[in-house]
């Protein structure tokens, strides 16, 4: 059984009116190590019972030499995790945590196939700590389809601006569902939602491409099921669920 241990809650910054990162260390050692893909389950004082103060997120950061991860949080209406995450906690709180857990990771090994990832809100984050640590070693292309409500939603909108241009074999695309952007971005945008980019460009169904899903699990599943009726197999098609 997984024990638990303590961490310290390094830095906050607001990344768009909703969201924030929360730079969580482990003091326990020099380096966190983990998969880009796993999440860090914190023990928040919220609840006298133990498994209604546990909460998942997703590591936003890419492995490095430092004992501390990024965690993408959305503040959710009535939800208490991040209640006391946006109004109680700040640099120096310490909360429990154990190691980073998950499957929802690729290969260790080079990629054979072409990876398009699909996502919703802060269910970029773990796409964001794949696509920073294997843009640079592999050969196979990448597509992020990002789906989202205004321009101000947006999540890590000027890195994977730079990711793009840096690399030939990285794809970025954004739906944006309510408003679009006054400037002209670099990036493409589409009206609506995600479903409708991956239908565009995937339409023919092909053997050497995965999907992978993540967001909140109306999305996901929606994703999912539309991908299979286009002739996508099971296995093409990987899951990790946000609510």
């Amino acid at each position: 059984m997984s024990k638990w241990k303590e961490a310290v809650i390094n830095r906050i910054e607001q990344r768009s009116p909703t969201v924030r990162s929360f730079w969580v260390a482990l003091p326990d050692r020099e380096k966190l190590e983990f998969q880009p893909g796993q999440f860090l389950t914190l023990d928040l004082p919220i609840s006298e019972r133990r498994r209604e103060r546990w909460r998942s997120y997703s590591i936003a950061s890419p492995p490095n030499e430092s004992n501390e991860a990024e965690l993408c949080i959305v503040q959710l209406p009535g939800g208490k995790g991040t209640a006391y995450l946006f109004e109680e906690a700040e640099p120096g709180t310490r909360v429990m945590t154990k190691e980073p857990g998950g499957v929802f990771t690729l290969p260790d090994r080079p990629l054979e196939y072409d990876v398009v990832m699909v996502c919703t809100g802060t269910g970029v984050a773990p796409f964001r700590s794949m696509l920073l640590q294997r843009l640079p070693h592999e050969t196979r292309h990448f597509h992020l389809i990002y789906g989202s409500r205004t321009p101000a939603d947006i999540l890590y909108r000027e890195e994977f601006e730079r990711l793009a241009e840096e690399f030939p074999h990285f794809t970025y695309s954004v739906a944006l569902s309510r408003e679009r952007p006054t400037e002209a971005p670099t990036f493409e945008v589409a009206d609506g939602y995600v479903h409708q980019l991956y239908e565009r460009d995937y339409a023919e169904p092909r053997p050497d491409v995965r999907f992978y899903l993540c967001g909140w699990s109306q999305m996901v599943d929606e994703a999912r099921a539309r991908l299979l009726k286009m002739g996508y197999r099971e296995e093409q098609v990987i899951l990790e669920l946000y609510g």
